[in-house]
């Protein structure tokens, strides 16, 4: 079985899927609400922005 995709909010650390990131209103957390964007690593991480992390914003989904 896969092991599922999880995504953190940059702001309030909330955790979301694949799913629900598709879905969002704006790019913004359901949580909190924040544009600040989601990573697969959580704010408080201690290994941080490597470079497998993965950083989502609205800008990404306004692209054409």
């Amino acid at each position: 079985m896969a092991e599922e995709i999880v995504y953190y909010c940059q702001e309030c650390d909330e955790k979301i899927t694949i799913e629900q990131l598709a879905s969002l209103d704006a790019g913004k957390c359901p949580k909190c609400g924040s544009i600040e964007g989601f990573s697969t690593f959580p704010k408080d991480s201690t290994n941080g922005f490597k470079d497998d992390a993965v950083i989502l914003n609205e800008a990404i989904f306004l692209e054409d």
